[in-house]
């Protein structure tokens, strides 16, 4: 039983991965799929971080507002498929490769670095405080 659900997450990681690699590519942010879904967008942030699940109804909607379909591929086809759409991205010159992280590196502050000359007046004006 927990075999089956960790395979089931882990494939439903990698779709929600996949579907928001062609989301980016289809330049579509996360409130234009709210709209077309009519799913809140804290929703579909948690559903494509794997933190939470997706309905089969919601992860049609969202295909079909990425321009994508969901089909049952057999097994023995997977490879094939994968190797398909990995050459047609590259031949549309797409970038379907993962992302780095977004934003300000953790720790770092929001704060505009200060100037060196500032920081040498500032000390020089305090060096006899000992």
């Amino acid at each position: 039983m927990i075999e089956t659900r960790t395979r089931a997450l882990k494939e439903r990681v990698q779709l929600m991965s996949s579907m928001m690699r062609w989301r980016v590519i289809r330049g579509k942010s996360q409130q234009e799929l709210c709209r077309e879904t009519g799913s809140a967008q804290a929703q579909i942030s948690r559903i494509e971080s794997g933190r939470a699940g997706v309905t089969l109804g919601l992860a049609l909607d969202m295909g079909k507002a990425i321009e994508c379909d969901l089909v049952v591929v057999p097994v023995e086809l997977r490879k094939h498929v994968i190797q398909m759409v990995d050459r047609y991205a590259q031949q549309c010159e797409l970038d379907v490769e993962k992302r780095g992280p977004v934003g300000r590196p953790r720790g770092a502050l929001n704060k505009a670095p200060v100037p060196g000359s500032f920081q040498r007046s500032v000390s020089d004006s305090f060096a006899g405080f000992h």
